[in-house]
């Protein structure tokens, strides 16, 4: 039964366990809670369509950006002096509102040039992704040092949104794309997919199955461990493989567990590694 359905059931449950002098109050109560119950539901429903609506108008110039990226396009059509345009005019707005002495010791400051030497004899801007991933602290804080040889390889990200059919949840995706040859995996696109159970609560995580290349999977490491023989006492060491903390540990499936397959405690630890991952 549906979250939403068993709290509602409770609640008139509780109201019919009520004195008869008292129950006409809550029950109108819990009728004007449903009133505005479905208002919410009739906002959200208008977001959804909203939101798709706009996100249909972005794909054109999302593609654009994809090309001009990968160099593989070099007409920028009049964008070029609508920037010039714009930032003309924003000069003078700025100027207009900042104190004489302000700018008389702004002129005086040494112009330094922006250095892009890097991107000398290379199409488009093949690192493009890789500074947006460090600009962002949240994200960047997720890469640990072993990660960050297999993120320099990183060609394009994007998301996309899809409403489950059953749920009318939307479901979020997140598709990772890396050259083609690199020295850690086959793969070529990396998907991670989260289910939800509601608005804000995940039910499940589908992710790609990563082929790693023998020795360069970060999310595994090797440890050393003694052992000791019960019946001789004689101790060795052996070689044990464990888990290890990595970026590309987001792309492992998790699913909530079976109601009742584990304590609560242990299900809330597993809920809260879900919600770390939005």
């Amino acid at each position: 039964m549906p979250i939403k359905k068993e709290i509602e059931q409770k609640m008139i449950k509780t109201i019919e366990n009520m004195p008869k002098e008292f129950q006409d109050r809550f029950k109108v109560l819990h009728m004007l809670s449903d009133k505005r119950s479905k208002l919410n539901d009739e906002f959200n429903e208008a977001c959804k369509k909203l939101e798709a609506k706009i996100l249909e108008k972005k794909k054109p110039f999302l593609h654009q950006r994809k090309q001009i990226i990968a160099g593989e396009e070099n007409s920028f059509g009049d964008l070029t002096t609508k920037f010039d345009e714009t930032h003309a005019s924003l000069g003078q707005k700025v100027a207009a509102i900042v104190k004489p002495a302000e700018k008389e010791a702004e002129d005086k400051e040494e112009k330094v040039p922006t250095d892009v030497s890097y991107l000398k004899g290379k199409a488009g801007v093949p690192d493009f992704w890789v500074r947006a991933m460090k600009a962002n602290k949240l994200i960047w804080d997720q890469v640990r040092e072993k990660d960050e040889p297999i993120i320099e390889h990183l060609t394009h990200v994007e998301t996309e949104t899809q409403e489950d059919e059953k749920t009318k949840n939307m479901n979020l995706t997140l598709r990772m794309n890396f050259k083609a040859g690199n020295d850690f995996f086959s793969n070529e696109t990396l998907t991670v997919s989260l289910e939800y159970e509601s608005e804000e609560s995940i039910k499940a995580i589908r992710g790609t199955n990563i082929e790693w290349l023998e020795g360069k999977d970060p999310t595994k490491k090797k440890i050393k461990k003694k052992q000791k023989h019960k019946k001789t006492g004689e101790t060795r060491t052996v070689v044990k493989t464990v888990d290890a903390d990595s970026f590309f540990n987001i792309f492992k499936d998790r699913a909530l567990p079976v109601e009742g397959a584990c304590d609560s405690e242990e299900e809330n630890e597993v809920r809260d590694k879900m919600d770390e991952t939005q």
